[in-house]
């Protein structure tokens, strides 16, 4: 059983989404993919794993606990895919106390610099 988590660039309110998964045993992996379905990462459910949209120079990177794993000139919504052992059970009002969001505007994004 999986479900799908979807963040980055909302065009509609011109806002990018962050989610940052604390360690948990609510599900077993987890895959990162970019808009058409392009496999660009793994998340570990022992680990913290932030993830992060940011500006890059004159691009926009995807981020996985301060290492790019993505980028592109053109804005992206990326989605996460939660593997569970069992079936989850979704009407747990705590099923989702591991993840947090982090909703912006599009110009208060961070800006990272190579150098």
């Amino acid at each position: 059983m999986s479900f799908f988590v979807k963040g980055g660039y909302d065009a509609i309110r011109k806002q990018v989404l962050n989610i940052s998964l604390r360690r948990t045993d609510k599900w077993a992996r987890g895959l990162i993919f970019i808009q058409d379905n392009q496999y660009v990462g793994s998340l570990n459910p022992v680990n913290e794993n932030n993830i992060e949209m940011v500006k890059f120079d004159d691009r926009h990177a995807l981020l996985l606990n301060n290492a790019i794993i993505y980028e592109d000139k053109k804005l992206f919504t990326y989605k996460l895919e939660l593997q569970c052992e069992t079936e989850p059970n979704l009407n747990d009002p705590n099923i989702y106390d591991f993840m947090s969001y982090k909703n912006m505007n599009y110009k208060e994004m961070r800006e990272i610099t190579m150098r």
